[in-house]
């Protein structure tokens, strides 16, 4: 075997095993409908923050305690939460709730093949992370909790702090995540039978 057709052989096996290790970490339950996974990851150190859009603190402010929860278990660090405006910048290295309303979120997430479409619907969400961002978005709490659920069950212990490897995920729920009431509210009543009146 020649030296250069080795160092081919040996950069696909590389490759290949690269794909296996991101795949391994991307172990999510219950399974997103897309993911795309990227090359590195974001770390979460004592200097990130969590930035939750204001007028949607007291919706929001659940998911992000529940992933500073998380990052506290997992890591003793303890990030602060604070309020950002929706047309705000986030400082670099933060884990930032956001909402699809908002344009420049949509439009970010859009350049990183993240689309909000009517598939990703009032309940579904958008998670991007890559080595400077790490991004949650939904049109709706419910939708951004969700999201949350997700990214807990990416971060993984890395030196003093956490990593969420670099990733790109859309999901929504689909028939087996709606609620009995949801399926009632969509079936309709069965017909009742016409009775003439008497007389």
């Amino acid at each position: 075997m020649t030296k250069p057709l080795f160092k081919r052989l040996l950069g696909i096996v590389s490759g290949v095993l690269l794909c296996a290790t991101a795949l391994a970490q991307v172990s999510i339950d219950p399974s997103p409908k897309e993911v795309q996974l990227r090359d590195g990851g974001f770390r979460v150190g004592p200097k990130t923050k969590i930035f939750v859009l204001l007028g949607h603190q007291s919706e929001d402010r659940i998911a992000a305690e529940t992933l500073a929860e998380q990052v506290a278990d997992q890591s003793g660090l303890r990030l602060s939460i604070l309020g950002m405006k929706p047309r705000g910048k986030a400082e670099g290295g933060a884990i930032v709730l956001a909402r699809l309303q908002d344009a420049r979120v949509r439009r970010f997430l859009a350049l990183n093949g993240l689309k909000a479409d009517t598939v990703v619907g009032e309940d579904g969400y958008l998670l991007f992370s890559d080595k400077t961002h790490l991004i949650v978005a939904a049109k709706t709490g419910q939708g951004l909790f969700y999201g949350v659920q997700t990214l807990r069950q990416l971060l993984r212990p890395a030196g003093r702090g956490l990593i969420c490897p670099a990733v790109g995920i859309r999901d929504w729920p689909g028939q087996e995540g709606r609620t009995v009431q949801d399926l009632t509210r969509e079936t309709p009543p069965p017909a009742m039978p016409f009775v003439r009146p008497r007389g």
